[in-house]
């Protein structure tokens, strides 16, 4: 039975609930929101057509956005990997967590690894998970137009020891021919005690994406590029930009698609990117909180924001560099 979501009847918007699942469509069908509470799975479509799928249960380490799809219906993403299994296709986590009165840091960002080592399951640890990222509550869905939003809250673990809470909130703007836009704010709130985050100065992003092989530099024939005329990891990693796109061609060759991270000024822009040709990227933390040693006192939150451009073309033809214009000032 359906527990976590909260909601009401809203205007323009259909709410169903069905065993282990709810439903919400808008009237016009451009957006539809399918939670099922069996699967642990959150699928969102645009124009009937499925652009990501979340994914929350007990038995992921990091809650994680797998497919996530390109205009064209491609999966764009990876959620598990060989060298770096502990991947997660779009995803959130530090590496080194320590809330006040514990002796140890919890590496939240590998979580993976503290799992149950089972050979026969699976080649790489598998649930439960000592360190984790834990699903609490869905709530606040609403549809309205073209635009979807709902929040999330979750609790970092360490154990049975609750470390942070990470209060996320969705905005999904359905576009035109395939496109959308995940407008994808969070706060890591230190609810339980003053937290200390350390990051160095290159293995982490806040947060991360994981192209797949289809769409990478590497293998996929894909390009990185920057606002600030970057171009791939040697021209965008460690560099300072406002947005970095990863777009790749279509298996026919007929055009490109791809996805676009902009940081949202409301946090501090431009800032420094993670940035790999074999697919992993993201942005790095604001000044004050990048190549650091940071404490979030109780009752406070680090926060972050950004928006996911999944579009048609490539960062020039997708028209990029002005999407993000409109995404600042509120139009996007």
């Amino acid at each position: 039975m359906w527990h976590a979501i909260r909601y009401g009847w809203l205007a323009g918007a259909v709410f169903l609930t069905l065993a282990g699942s709810v439903h919400a469509v808008a009237d016009d069908q451009r957006i539809a929101i399918r939670i099922d509470d069996q699967a642990k799975t959150l699928t969102l479509s645009v124009d009937q057509q499925v652009a990501f799928v979340y994914r929350f249960g007990p038995d992921v380490d990091l809650p994680h956005f797998y497919p996530f799809h390109s205009p064209s219906g491609r999966s764009m993403t990876v959620a598990i990997t060989d060298p770096f299994p502990h991947h997660r296709s779009f995803w959130v986590g530090d590496e080194r967590v320590q809330l006040a009165g514990r002796a140890a840091q919890a590496n939240i960002y590998s979580s993976l690894f503290s799992g149950v080592v089972d050979k026969e399951k699976s080649p790489w640890p598998v649930a439960p998970y000592t360190r984790r990222s834990a699903h609490v509550e869905f709530s606040n869905l609403k549809i309205h137009g073209d635009t979807a939003e709902f929040d999330e809250k979750l609790t970092w673990m360490d154990g049975d020891v609750p470390l942070l809470d990470e209060l996320r909130h969705y905005r999904v703007r359905a576009l035109d021919d395939g496109e959308y836009l995940l407008d994808f704010s969070f706060q890591l709130r230190a609810s339980y005690g003053d937290v200390t985050i350390t990051r160095d100065v290159s293995h982490y992003a806040i947060p991360y994406i994981r192209m797949n092989d289809t769409f990478n530099v590497e293998s996929g024939g894909g390009k990185i590029v920057n606002d600030q005329g970057g171009v791939n990891q040697a021209g965008t990693n460690n560099r300072s930009a406002n947005w970095v796109d990863y777009s790749a061609p279509l298996a026919d060759q007929s055009g490109w698609e791809g996805l676009t991270c902009m940081v949202h000024p409301d946090v501090q822009t431009p800032r420094l990117w993670l940035t790999r040709d074999y697919g992993t990227w993201g942005p790095r933390g604001a000044e004050g909180f990048h190549n650091t040693t940071f404490t979030i006192a109780q009752g406070e939150s680090y926060r972050q924001r950004v928006g996911l451009l999944v579009h048609r073309g490539d960062a020039e033809t997708g028209q990029v560099a002005n999407r993000y214009q409109a995404y600042r000032q509120g139009r996007l």
